[in-house]
C-alpha cells in the first residue's frame, strides 16, 4: 500500500503535537512508559537534546542567583 507523502507529513506533526502535549502533562510527563516513547521517537529520529534545546541553560543560570555562604553556618 502506497502512502501519499503529504499524508505522511500530517501524520508526523500530529505525532510530535501529540508528545509535546505530553510531557506537558504533569502525570503523564513522570509515566515511565511515556518517557520511553519519547526517547524512542527522538532516537528513530536521529533527534538530540543538546544544553541548549533541553533546558539545561537555564538551569545553569538560575543556579548563578543561588547564594553562597562563605565560612560556618550556626543552626543555633
Amino acid at each position: 500500500m502506497k502512502i501519499k507523502e503529504e499524508l505522511l507529513d500530517e501524520m508526523a506533526k500530529l505525532e510530535v503535537k501529540a508528545l509535546l502535549k505530553g510531557l506537558e502533562d504533569p502525570e503523564l510527563s513522570r509515566s515511565p512508559a511515556f518517557l520511553a516513547k519519547v526517547r524512542e521517537f527522538l532516537k528513530q529520529n536521529d533527534l538530540k537534546t543538546t544544553p541548549e534545546t533541553s533546558g539545561v541553560r537555564v538551569l545553569q543560570e538560575e543556579a548563578m542567583d543561588i547564594p553562597v555562604f562563605d565560612g560556618e553556618v550556626s543552626l543555633n
